[in-house]
């Protein structure tokens, strides 16, 4: 779809819109499975050229555009895609692409919703319930201007945690119930004293996203060399602690166990080469990262652990 309006040059490399020729010049097209989104200079581009190529793009394979869902807006009105908004901010001013409001609401009514059902979970529970969530969602949105909205999104978590924590115990003073929930390091930390603490969404780095170079596809054998360096970085950028990020730089991305190189999202745990029950410390020397699985097998061997059905 993109190449039907001079996407690409002859080798594959992806050609600026402003480098198109003719009546492209301008035109792109945006895609991810079956959502894409369509920018031209004009909005006579878009109804006199653009849509009937793709019409008749779809109409050739037995698709069509939704009519629901299909809209010609100006770019300082701002339109929703995939859970982002992307807007002109006036009509010479920044185009940015920030979180979309409806789905930054969902995600703190989700933790409201768990916090009202679960009043009298234990600390670490709720921590460990909520921490996967904050986690993953400021993942999502950390390729796009969201520093702002995640500061938004922690002092809403923070003032849902502080009543939460004042709820269970009515009777205490205020200093009493800060000093038993929350850490102070610079901002109320909601934690559990050497267990566990809360994920902050603004301390997630806003990186931008590396596209893929030109038509490089994961299934050419060729470019085997090229995804594996691609996947180290995504690798890099998802870890935040230095040790660990030290760790997976001399492990060079892989399992210390299995040796299998990790992926973009897949968990990865901290083990103990010399356990701590025989002697082992806490030192970088003595740690390594590995599979979950791997982990588990690890300790399977040892006797102290059960395998799990």
């Amino acid at each position: 779809m993109e190449r039907l309006f001079d996407a690409e040059y002859a080798d594959g490399r992806p050609r600026p819109p402003a480098k198109s020729r003719g009546i492209n010049k301008g035109v792109a097209v945006i895609r991810y499975a079956d959502d894409f989104v369509t920018t031209a200079p004009t909005r006579e581009v878009l109804e006199t050229h653009a849509r009937p190529r793709i019409e008749a793009f779809l109409k050739e394979r037995g698709l069509e555009l939704s009519e629901a869902k299909t809209r010609i807006v100006h770019s300082t009105e701002g339109f929703n895609f995939l859970g982002f908004h992307i807007r002109r901010f006036g009509e010479r001013g920044a185009l940015l692409t920030i979180p979309q409001k409806e789905k930054v609401l969902k995600h703190v009514r989700a933790i409201r919703s768990y916090l009202d059902a679960h009043k009298q979970t234990p600390t670490v529970e709720v921590i460990k319930k909520l921490n996967p969530v904050i986690r993953g969602w400021a993942n999502y949105y950390r390729h796009c201007a969201a520093s702002e909205t995640f500061k938004k999104v922690r002092h809403a978590q923070w003032l849902m945690l502080w009543n939460w924590a004042k709820r269970r115990h009515p009777e205490k003073s205020s200093r009493w119930v800060r000093a038993r929930y929350f850490k102070s390091d610079g901002y109320w930390t909601f934690h559990e004293p050497g267990k566990a603490e809360l994920v902050k969404p603004d301390k997630t780095p806003i990186t931008r996203f590396t596209k893929v170079i030109g038509r490089n596809s994961p299934y050419d054998p060729t470019l085997k060399e090229y995804w594996t360096e691609r996947k180290k970085q995504q690798v890099g950028r998802e870890t935040y602690a230095k040790q660990r990020l030290m760790l997976l730089q001399r492990q060079e991305y892989r399992c210390a166990l299995c040796r299998i190189q990790f992926i973009p999202g897949e968990a990865i745990e901290m083990d103990h080469i010399i356990l701590k029950s025989q002697g082992g410390t806490e030192d970088l020397s003595n740690k390594r990262l590995v599979h979950p699985w791997c982990h588990r097998q690890r300790h399977q061997m040892d006797g102290r652990q059960r395998p799990r059905a």
